[in-house]
């Protein structure tokens, strides 16, 4: 069975699309302009690996994050496994948000 027929290239944006659908639990926008993917990688054998960079260390998202990001991934027809680890090593900072996260956050009180 052919999983999918499509380059790397393509697969990778495929993952990128899908997990604009993931977001952060106490921030409702995407992981991306909340500036917390550190990496994505597609294999040609179908795994995709994603690392999540953090804004604090105990952050109490992190396993809604991760299973999020599993689960979605999980959903793209040629995935087979899809690993999420953690980058605590490459910290988040603030300047990482992006413009339409900044401005949802100020609109409701949220100072960064």
């Amino acid at each position: 069975m052919v999983v999918s027929d499509c380059g790397i290239d393509e697969r990778l944006q495929q993952v990128h699309e899908a997990l604009e659908a993931v977001h952060d639990p106490h921030v409702p926008v995407s992981l991306r302009e909340m500036g917390m993917l550190e990496s994505v990688q597609a294999g040609a054998d179908g795994t995709v690996s994603v690392v999540v960079r953090m804004p604090c260390m105990a952050c109490p998202g992190a396993a809604k994050i991760i299973d999020d990001v599993e689960t979605i991934v999980s959903e793209l027809r040629w995935v087979k496994a899809v690993k999420v680890s953690l980058a605590w090593q490459a910290g988040w900072t603030r300047e990482m948000v992006g413009p339409s996260a900044r401005d949802l956050m100020r609109r409701n009180g949220i100072v960064i």
